[in-house]
């Protein structure tokens, strides 16, 4: 019982966080970034800010979740993993929206993406994949 309990309130977080990402951008950014983004390219350590802690949330989600079994270190691996998408989307808004709105706007969905990734079924009780064996 105590790991529908927990599915539950993974599910929650989860969504959660997942709408965040859009609050964030509507009371902090006004709305959805418009405009043409400067004609001058985004320098290198703006796009290292943004998009690095959505390439470690992959990995986390993708190396180190599968391999966690109990439940409570699922739960803080999915945390960890969504709180780096968060950063990529703050980090954007505050350091990119201004000067290049459509790349701020890429970046969201790409961070709305990677936070999809991390949907909990993989602790939810009683779902599970078939294996290719199985089909």
């Amino acid at each position: 019982m105590l790991t529908k309990q927990l599915a539950i309130v993974m599910w929650v977080i989860w969504f959660a966080q997942l709408q965040a990402a859009f609050v964030f951008q509507w009371f902090l950014a006004s709305g959805f970034s418009e405009g043409k983004n400067l004609e001058a390219p985004m320098a290198t350590w703006i796009w290292l800010i943004c998009l690095a802690p959505l390439v470690l949330a992959t990995g986390i989600r993708w190396r180190s979740l599968p391999k966690l079994a109990e439940p409570t270190k699922q739960l803080i691996a999915m945390i960890a993993g969504l709180a780096l998408c968060e950063t990529s989307v703050l980090s954007s808004l505050f350091l990119a929206a201004r000067d290049y709105p459509q790349y701020q706007i890429g970046i969201l969905m790409v961070a709305v993406f990677a936070m999809i990734q991390f949907a909990p079924s993989y602790a939810t009780p009683g779902y599970a994949l078939k294996s290719s064996d199985e089909a």
